[in-house]
C-alpha cells in the first residue's frame, strides 16, 4: 500500500534499479554546492535526478539564500536543463 519511500540521493540509483517504476523516490537533502551543513548525505540536483528520484526536497539552500527567489529560480533553471531535449 506505499506508494513511494524517502530515501537520500546516495541510495536512489539502488532503489530505482530494484523497485523499477512501482514506487516513487523523493530525495531531500539537496545542497547545489559542496555541503557544510550538518546533513550527511546530501547530493546535488543534478545527482538526485540522474539517480532516479522523480521528487527532491530543497530547504536550507533556498531558505538560508541571499535572495531566496532566485536561488529557487537557479534551482528550477537547473532542473529544466536536466529534462530539456
Amino acid at each position: 500500500g506505499c506508494d513511494g519511500v524517502i530515501a537520500s540521493g546516495l541510495e536512489a540509483k539502488e532503489l530505482r534499479a530494484e523497485l523499477g517504476d512501482k514506487l516513487l523516490i523523493v530525495v531531500p537533502g539537496i545542497r547545489p554546492v559542496k555541503n557544510t551543513d550538518d546533513q550527511k548525505r546530501t547530493v546535488d540536483v543534478e545527482q538526485a535526478f540522474k539517480a532516479g528520484a522523480d521528487y527532491i526536497v530543497v530547504g536550507r539552500p533556498i531558505r538560508d539564500a541571499a535572495d531566496p527567489a532566485q536561488a529557487a529560480a537557479d534551482m528550477q533553471a537547473r532542473i529544466r536543463a536536466l529534462f530539456a531535449g
